[in-house]
């Protein structure tokens, strides 16, 4: 049987921030976490022998001696059940395993300037973003946007940063004047954002017409894949049919199987878990493949996407 590769960690200590936000801090005992740069995140494993759950969450920081990191879990109002599981049983001694550790939402390290953008638990990669960047003396801007309930919460979180570079808005970002901020900014800065997904399209839409150049806008998605209506897979190797049911994930159908999937975000923003599909027709809602690869459909990734069509036949 292969290695289990990954970390054997528990949790250490949790605080309650808010009714919906929790930190938790998670050790190992026998080993050290690999280095955490800025925009890391981790994979984590979790349950109570009944389910287990798979989620990624921004790591906000990791001990000087490798042996904690620091994640903060919003209690999602769609959640799945992972988040929701953490906030009701993840106390001080329960087992978690930590798959992975991986960055795909890095600082620039040549960016003359730094424009950070968040709303609500999309703060959390933005954490470490503001140590490292202080710490090097970068000219950088964090504007938080996040409800007027949650805003103490919010600026405690933040209330050991440069209070003249962090600023906190109860107000939508078109009703606080933030594309009128980004057209001044100069032609070298880069934007980088994380919130929710109407969040996140406006920011992506504002930018464009700001003129910022695609390679200088940065942005890391998260959120709950939706379910659907079911379908069923056929995996071609072994003639295998897997049904996925409305409330799971194509990836999740095909843990629930012991197929040997690969995975990594969970979330559809790295690509890991890319699929050939032989056949069938997919339901794309990823946000890395390129829209010619959505429109030849002979690939899915299986942690967000669904099917359009009854039956997907994939190369597994």
């Amino acid at each position: 049987m292969a290695e289990r590769v990954g970390f054997a960690a528990s949790i250490e200590r949790v605080e309650s921030l808010t009714p919906t936000l929790r930190r938790f801090v998670l050790g190992v005992q026998e080993q050290t976490f690999p280095p955490v740069s800025p925009g890391s995140y981790a994979a984590l494993e979790f349950g109570d022998g009944e389910k287990v759950y798979k989620n990624a969450y921004s790591i906000v920081e990791c001990s000087e001696d490798g042996r904690e990191l620091t994640v903060i879990v919003r209690l999602a109002p769609q959640s799945r059940g992972g988040s929701r599981f953490l906030h009701e049983k993840g106390r001080p001694g329960l087992p978690v395993w930590i798959g992975s550790v991986a960055n795909l939402f890095p600082i620039v390290k040549t960016a003359r300037r730094h424009v950070l953008l968040s709303a609500g638990i999309g703060i959390t990669p933005f954490l470490s973003y503001l140590k490292k960047l202080h710490s090097v003396g970068a000219d950088y801007t964090l504007h938080h946007f996040c409800r007027a309930e949650e805003r103490p919460a919010f600026e405690a979180l933040l209330a050991g940063h440069d209070q003249a570079r962090v600023l906190v808005h109860t107000g939508l970002p078109s009703e606080v004047g933030l594309a009128d901020w980004l057209q001044d900014e100069a032609i070298a800065t880069h934007v980088y954002f994380c919130g929710p997904e109407g969040f996140m399209k406006w920011v992506e839409e504002t930018t464009c017409r700001c003129g910022f150049a695609p390679e200088k806008v940065h942005s890391e998605h998260f959120f709950v894949p939706e379910g659907g209506r079911p379908f069923e897979v056929v995996l071609a190797r072994s003639g295998r049919k897997i049904v996925v049911k409305g409330d799971e994930t194509l990836l999740e159908a095909l843990e629930q199987a012991d197929v040997d999937a690969p995975c990594m975000c969970r979330g559809g923003a790295c690509g890991a878990c890319a699929v050939t599909v032989l056949d069938g027709q997919p339901d794309h809602r990823d946000h890395v493949l390129t829209e010619a690869e959505r429109a030849s459909g002979k690939v899915i990734l299986t942690c967000v996407s669904r099917a359009k069509t009854d039956m997907l036949t994939l190369d597994l």
